[in-house]
């Protein structure tokens, strides 16, 4: 008996040196795991090019170049207006949703959370002039809902079976771009684009910790809430290189934008509640991409995109909310992705009316914030207790191939609709979009 009692203060005696490090001191993204199950979408917007895999970057041919590569605006020849429509569901898969501790190996459970959400997520007009097209636009560049909750993650720890803290957490993210596009044909092969405006952002995050597993304010530990808004700018520059009619590269470069917002860390203590109210840096990555297209025939397209994104900014200068005396920025890392866009698209006529059937595929990369650091770096138990926790909750994630689908009808030179889907394991979309020419 008087072992086990001394266990159970032992363990107490941890919990409560872990949340006395809980404060954060700096700026930047935080290790609060909610920051880990952030899912970008950073699909070309249009059905056309979901339905042919996201693979854009080199035909760029309607209205949505003015995201996917203004350069392309320069095919156009007439006024136009493109709108969107986007349904998405996301999984939110929680590794240590709670263990029995009767494993021998302790193995984790996961358990799938799932979020849908409904916008019109694209906008724009276009007017072409001589050699020059200008257009003016609204894109949803970030638009993701995440919600989960955990009963207490039971590990296996280098000082015994330990049971963590339960976690409810609410994640409401949306940037919007608003901006304008110039493109300039600069001769029958070179075109030249810029686009840039204001990112405007919204984030409504919340993630308390519970002391049991009962979500009430009478076992609360301790919780992490951002609800702010905030604005920056944003820049893509595009090319695309035309040397014949049936093939076309294209590069583009996107500059997105970061974002101060107001962070909220409340610990739960008698008589009063430690708050520390600190600014966090939230950066969104900026990407380069280049794309391949060719048409070995006038009724099909094929299509080819590779696109480097720089997902190791969101752990740049990285703020401690979790074990900030027991591990530093350094212990957390993200890869740069490369994104691989792959697309067909093919052309036949009902009478005057064109149906159009495309279908495609790419592969999204891990891009879950992860731990890196050795666990066993101290001498200090409590210290290695810590990160022993925080690799539990940071673990590597998994990359993802999406498959796509789409059928367009263009009714005449005036109007098309196209419609698509995008599958993967972790993410379901359809777009709806509706071009129409003047």
């Amino acid at each position: 008996m008087h072992i086990l009692v001394r266990k159970h203060l032992t363990f107490t005696f941890r919990l409560c040196a872990l949340l006395a490090v809980l404060i954060s001191s700096a700026r930047s993204q935080t290790n609060t795991e909610n920051f880990a199950q952030f899912r970008f979408n950073f699909n070309n917007p249009g059905a056309r090019a979901t339905g042919l895999g996201g693979a854009f970057i080199s035909i760029a041919d309607d209205a949505t170049a003015a995201e996917a590569n203004p350069a392309g605006l320069t095919t156009l020849l007439r006024p136009e207006v493109s709108l969107e429509g986007k349904g998405i569901q996301f999984t939110t898969r929680v590794q240590n949703f709670s263990s029995t501790g009767t494993d021998p190996n302790f193995q984790s459970v996961s358990r799938e959370f799932k979020n849908s959400i409904f916008s019109p997520s694209f906008a724009t007009v276009v007017f072409p002039f001589r050699k020059f097209t200008f257009s003016a636009f609204r894109y949803e560049l970030v638009n993701f809902e995440s919600a989960f909750f955990t009963e207490g993650a039971s590990l296996l720890t280098s000082q015994g079976a330990t049971h963590f803290f339960p976690v409810k957490s609410s994640t409401k993210l949306k940037v919007v771009n608003w901006g304008g596009s110039a493109a300039y044909k600069i001769s029958n092969e070179f075109s030249l684009g810029v686009s840039g405006g204001v990112s405007a952002i919204s984030m409504n995050s919340s993630l308390t910790r519970y002391l049991l597993a009962v979500f009430n304010d009478g076992v609360i530990a301790n919780s992490a809430t951002i609800d702010d808004t905030g604005t920056d700018f944003f820049i893509n520059v595009g090319l695309i290189y035309k040397p014949t009619d049936k093939f076309s590269v294209g590069v583009v470069y996107k500059q997105r934008p970061s974002f101060d917002l107001h962070h909220s860390f409340r610990i739960v203590l008698n008589p009063r509640d430690s708050i520390e109210n600190k600014s966090i840096h939230f950066r969104v990555p900026s990407s380069i991409g280049i794309g391949l297209s060719y048409r070995p025939t006038d009724v099909l397209t094929l299509a080819f995109d590779v696109v480097r994104i720089q997902y190791s900014s969101l752990t740049k200068d990285m703020v401690l909310t979790i074990s900030q005396d027991a591990a530093s920025a350094a212990d957390f890392t993200v890869d740069n992705g490369f994104e691989v866009h792959g697309g067909a698209e093919y052309v036949t006529f009902i009478g005057t009316m064109g149906l159009v059937f495309r279908a495609g595929a790419y592969l999204e990369p891990d891009n879950r914030i992860r731990w890196v650091g050795n666990v066993n770096d101290s001498s200090d138990p409590d210290r290695i207790f810590s990160r022993e926790l925080l690799a539990a909750l940071f673990k590597k994630g998994d990359s993802y191939v999406h498959g796509t689908f789409g059928v367009g009808v263009v009714i005449s030179d005036n109007f098309q609709f196209d419609v698509a889907g995008n599958i993967s394991s972790v993410t379901k979309e359809a777009v709806g979009s509706l071009v129409v020419r003047f």
